[in-house]
Formats: structure tokens, C-alpha cells, sequence
């Protein structure tokens, strides 16, 4: 690119939604931190409603995401992170019918709209940048945060997780509804790749294990055997997962 602007990384977009969170920016909270992960289009993304994310009767949070199109249904996991906040958000906020959209703006109680969206993604972004800066010093180059990120994202974990073949180069064209795996290329601007590259360095987050005192407690040990041992790699767990914690 020539003027070296980076993509928005799905991790820098779920920090800036705990960030709009602190600031009670709600609505655009949840949307950062679901679009990043769900890799959905901004119209699809906007049209969730409680009753698809929350159990009426307890307030608890469903495991699974069903949307039901005219020609095609929307299934996505509600993983572990995920599911607590949206239990801890449909406690927490002035949620005043169960069919009103997720992605509020819960101060004036109006639904985010795609027509406003990529200027107020923006304002609110430029303010988070500006905060990451001054507190660390690091300044990123991203471009403005338009509506279209939470998808871009998406795809760039799933590129980079598939080595950059070729063939997730085709698949997400599909998916994504382009014309040709040009488009693709063109919006993510990575390039797909034949290399493949071996890791030695692939295991990560070991501190928890080099520490030496896993076996000291048996609620730590299961909770650790649960999430990085028997579910790694999952994107999401059972509730199995309630009782060890």
C-alpha cells in the first residue's frame, strides 16, 4: 500500500470494544468485539436481536447463533468469552423488548445504523488510538475504521491460519460474495502463496505450565486441562465448563 495503512486486527478490534465498554459506549462495544469473530456483513451484524443471542426465560446466553434468511441460514458459536458478556450486558443494560437489535445505542435508546456507523466508528476510534499513544507510545497506522472491518478481519485470521493457500483464497471469495478471488485479494491486499513455512517455535503460552504450581489447586489444574489441553483450540466450550469454575 502506499501509504503503508494496516487493516484493523480482529485483537486490536476486540481492545478497542473493551475500550468503548469502559466508556459506556455499549452498542459499539458489542459490535467490535461480535464482528470481529463472527466474520459477518454489516446488515447481517446490525439485524441481531436478544431473543437470538439470550434465553428469554433466565437472561442466560444461547451457545449457538441461528439467523433464518429468505435463502440461506446464519449459524455462528457463542463461545465462552462471548457468552458471559452477553450475560453480563443483558444484565446490565436498559434493554426494553426482547426483539430490539443488540447493537444499540443505549443512551438514546436508537439502533445503530449502517448510515451514521462509519463516522461514529471513527470519531470513537480516533479517541482510542490517541489513548493507546499517549499510555504506550505505540501509534498505529490503521485505516478508518469503516463498517466493513469486522469482516476483513475475519479473513485475515482466516488466511493467515490456512498458510495464505490458494484454496482459502477461493473459498472465502465464495463466501464472501465476490465476483473473483481478484476482489479478494484486492480487499484484504495479502497475497495468496504456495510456500509452505515449518514452525519451530509453535508452543505457545507455556508460562502457566513452566510456573510449577498447576497441581497446587484442583479448581486451577481442571480449569487449565478444560481450556488448554482437552478444549484447545475450540471456539467454544459446553457448559460443562460452569461447574469447574
Amino acid at each position: 500500500m502506499s501509504d503503508n495503512q494496516k487493516h484493523w486486527s480482529s485483537k486490536m478490534l476486540v481492545l478497542f470494544g473493551t475500550w468503548l465498554w469502559k466508556h459506556e459506549e455499549y452498542g459499539h462495544a458489542l459490535l467490535c468485539i461480535h464482528g470481529a469473530q463472527w466474520g459477518l456483513k454489516i446488515g447481517t451484524l446490525l439485524s441481531i436481536t436478544w431473543d437470538d443471542v439470550v434465553h428469554y426465560e433466565d437472561g442466560m446466553a444461547k451457545h449457538e447463533l441461528w439467523l433464518y434468511k429468505k435463502d440461506e441460514s446464519v449459524q455462528r458459536p457463542i463461545n465462552v468469552e462471548m457468552n458471559q458478556l452477553f450475560e453480563k450486558a443483558y444484565a446490565q443494560l436498559p434493554i426494553e423488548n426482547f426483539e430490539d437489535s443488540v447493537y444499540m445505542n443505549y443512551k438514546t435508546g436508537k439502533p445503530l445504523t449502517s448510515s451514521t456507523l462509519n463516522r461514529e466508528l471513527q470519531r470513537l476510534s480516533e479517541r482510542f488510538l490517541a489513548e493507546i499513544k499517549e499510555k504506550t507510545s505505540f501509534d498505529f497506522n490503521f485505516k478508518p475504521l469503516k463498517t466493513n472491518a469486522f469482516e476483513i478481519a475475519w479473513a485475515l485470521d482466516m488466511v493467515k491460519k490456512y498458510h495464505y493457500s490458494k484454496q482459502v483464497f477461493s473459498a472465502l471469495s465464495s463466501h464472501m460474495g465476490h465476483r473473483t478471488i481478484g476482489d479478494t485479494i484486492k480487499l484484504l491486499e495479502v497475497e495468496p502463496t504456495d510456500k509452505i513455512k515449518f514452525d519451530f517455535d509453535n508452543m505457545r503460552d507455556l508460562g502457566k505450565m513452566l510456573e510449577g504450581n498447576l497441581f497446587d489447586d484442583a479448581d486451577t489444574l481442571a480449569k487449565f486441562i478444560h481450556y488448554d489441553v482437552f478444549f484447545e483450540g475450540e471456539q467454544w466450550a459446553p457448559v460443562l465448563l460452569k461447574k469447574i469454575k
